[in-house]
């Protein structure tokens, strides 16, 4: 038996993976939110409450957790209260649940991060594998936090042989809130005159098989998970409804400098991503968690146009997990 403690199973994301978790009878799954969840868990067992390290530690060794996922960051699912918050929640918040990991005997961490963190530059490759650095001076906002956390575990790891931790870098989510869908949804999306960068989109379902199939196997990570398709950033404005509104980068540069980020609207990353690409390799999770999208990011964004809401892929992303449970057994 597997015991599997979900930390913001209050996410759909979180949530999601409770209920595909559920499908095999060898997993017990505990959960961890602020609040009820949103969707359905499936067999998960679920508390509401908001703990402290030491709180989570005794939670961790009273359940005898095996493997933790961590998918509660402020600004990832919902708009974080301030920054000064995020930092509090997002950064010293994993610090403390890694410090709480270590001392219950916890065998595997499963760490949500984000692909944005290798950094949008023209010096990179095509597909960016996980074997290239993090751009953590280059960050600010939740692509900073999600490279602090990346840069302290890595550092936390290195001391200990357990427990073993596993970023999975996600493509930016459609079918929750996230901070990309905001900006796609908003009333004419700036960009910059000349550029259109490529984008790639991750479904929520395909993230949440990613994150069950990594927590049932023994495979080290990091983990590129986003769509197969690419799309140019004017294109994705279109298909979500949208006109892209051009504005002259000097004027956007000036802007920022004298401290008024308002022109930049709902953008949610560095002024970076509005010039150059981040477009990653997920071939490593092929390899080892037999996984692929089975949403491309241009069925994500005109489902999402037509319905309001992404259509569900959960009878799919549940038959490919059955056939790759039966395949371990």
């Amino acid at each position: 038996m597997t015991r599997v403690f979900i930390n913001g199973i209050d996410g759909l994301l979180g949530a999601r993976v409770a209920e595909l978790l559920s499908l095999s009878p060898e997993v017990r799954i505990v959960g961890l939110g602020r609040s009820k969840p949103p969707a359905p868990v499936g067999r998960a067992e679920w508390l509401a409450a908001r703990l402290t390290g030491k709180q989570i530690a005794e939670l961790l060794r009273a359940e005898h957790i095996d493997v933790v996922i961590h998918l509660d960051f402020a600004g990832a699912e919902r708009p974080a209260e301030s920054r000064e918050h995020a930092v509090q929640h997002n950064v010293i918040g994993t610090m403390e649940l890694l410090g709480a990991c270590a001392a219950t005997g916890v065998r595997r961490i499963l760490l949500r991060s984000h692909i944005g963190v290798y950094g949008a530059s023209p010096l990179n490759p095509t597909l960016i594998a996980e074997d290239r650095p993090i751009a953590r001076s280059s960050l600010s906002g939740i692509l900073r936090d999600f490279a602090e956390v990346e840069q302290f575990a890595a550092d936390f790891a290195a001391r200990r042989s357990e427990p073993v931790i596993v970023p999975l870098r996600l493509a930016p989510l459609i079918g929750a809130w996230s901070p990309l869908v905001d900006y796609l949804r908003s009333p004419g999306p700036i960009v910059l005159v000349g550029f259109d960068p490529r984008i790639q989109l991750l479904g929520l379902d395909d993230a949440a098989d990613g994150f069950a199939r990594a927590a049932l196997t023994a495979a080290c990570g990091p983990f590129n998970l986003a769509s197969d398709d690419t799309l140019r950033l004017g294109q994705a404005i279109r298909l979500a409804g949208q006109q892209p509104r051009a504005v002259l980068e000097p004027v956007v540069s000036l802007a920022l400098t004298m401290g008024n980020r308002d022109i930049l609207g709902h953008w949610p990353f560095d002024l970076s991503f509005l010039r150059y690409s981040c477009v990653v390799d997920t071939q490593r999770a092929r390899c080892e968690l037999g996984w692929a999208p089975r949403q491309s990011a241009a069925d994500l964004l005109q489902s999402m146009r037509a319905n309001g809401r992404l259509n569900d892929d959960r009878a799919a992303s549940e038959a490919a997990l059955r056939e790759f449970l039966a395949r371990r057994s």
